[in-house]
């Protein structure tokens, strides 16, 4: 809006100068930056060399700055890979295949899962959120939000395997449930996570199946630990304590078929991450649910985000700190959600 829109008898324009400059100080540089192409009054005011300033910023600075100016732009998101903004595009959905095609940077920002067809990058999470927030792009905004599944056949019959995501926006918050499945539908008897299977279940960069058969993904994990040990020069202790963390979705699934029928919960103890597992009464079917809490609106290089994403290049040991947050809160979260109907 222009000064001539605005009216000189704004009271913006009434304060005294020093008062107004003042007010100047106090705002973020990417709020200088908005306001300066308002009207010649605030290009004055906040004049500065806005490719030399930028330059001068650190990394995380430059991005925080990008994303303050998409905050308010509903077209564009905040790229952390070249410190751009995108231009949005609204064929990029998180069931998109190939999607590094459709990014001017081909940067790759989704949280990593490589056995399913669906992934949420954080722009996506952005988006949403801003959408939301800003009633733009209702469209898109569903496209984004819609659930996701896909069943398939086991390449060992007669099992099947299913997973579905559903992403929900509670309290300003950007929660996704995921759930994976696995069932036997005859009356033969099968074990659910055979040896020889091919089943793979990524719960969180920090927990899940490596391999389909419970004993052998912990004893893939058991290598890992030790050779971390070794790297590290761990004590037994912090050894079997890292193993223990390592191998809670296995230990977890081996308590639910010792007791069928009971929901099994836990909490991932490095990303705001809980999980549920299930075994049936007939121990014919499994079920493994995670619920993530991706946070709120902010810059892509936020700690909400960035622990949910997997790093291959990093140890295990050091994919960051624990996570301090009240475990089962997220899950308690998403009920709340459904029984208000917050969406």
């Amino acid at each position: 809006m222009g000064r001539n829109q605005m009216g000189t008898n704004a009271a913006i324009f009434r304060l005294s100068p020093d008062i107004f400059l003042l007010i100047l100080n106090y705002l973020a540089l990417h709020d200088k930056f908005l306001l300066s192409h308002t009207c010649k009054v605030f290009r004055h005011s906040t004049y500065h060399d806005w490719d030399n300033e930028i330059s001068r910023l650190s990394f995380s600075d430059r991005v925080g700055f990008w994303a303050g100016l998409a905050y308010t732009l509903p077209d564009y998101w905040a790229c952390p890979k070249c410190c751009k903004l995108h231009i949005i595009n609204t064929s990029d959905v998180p069931a998109t295949l190939n999607r590094q095609q459709l990014v001017p940077c081909q940067a790759d920002l989704s949280r990593g899962i490589g056995t399913e067809m669906y992934s949420i990058p954080q722009y996506h999470i952005q988006f949403a959120l801003k959408l939301s927030r800003l009633g733009k792009h209702q469209q898109y905004l569903g496209a984004l939000m819609k659930p996701y599944t896909d069943t398939r056949i086991s390449l060992l019959n007669p099992l099947t395997d299913s997973y579905a995501a559903e992403p929900k926006i509670i309290k300003k918050q950007f929660i996704l449930r995921e759930e994976w499945n696995i069932s036997n539908n005859t009356s033969t008897t099968l074990p659910l996570f055979p040896e020889n299977g091919t089943f793979h279940m990524p719960v969180c960069p920090h927990l899940g199946l490596t391999s389909s058969g419970l004993a052998s993904s912990r004893m893939r994990k058991k290598w890992d630990a030790e050779r971390l040990q070794l790297r590290h020069k761990m004590t037994e202790l912090e050894e079997l304590t890292l193993f223990k963390e390592m191998t809670l979705i296995e230990d977890g699934l081996a308590f639910a078929f010792r007791f069928p029928g009971n929901w099994i919960y836990n909490s991932c103890l490095r990303c705001t991450t809980d999980i549920g597992i299930n075994v049936s009464t007939d121990k014919r079917k499994v079920t493994v649910r995670a619920w993530h809490d991706f946070g709120v609106e902010g810059s892509p290089i936020d700690t909400n985000w960035s622990v949910h994403v997997a790093d291959p290049l990093q140890a295990w040991a050091t994919r960051g700190s624990y996570m301090d947050y009240t475990h089962g809160s997220v899950r308690t979260l998403w009920m709340e959600g459904i029984s208000d109907g917050t969406k």
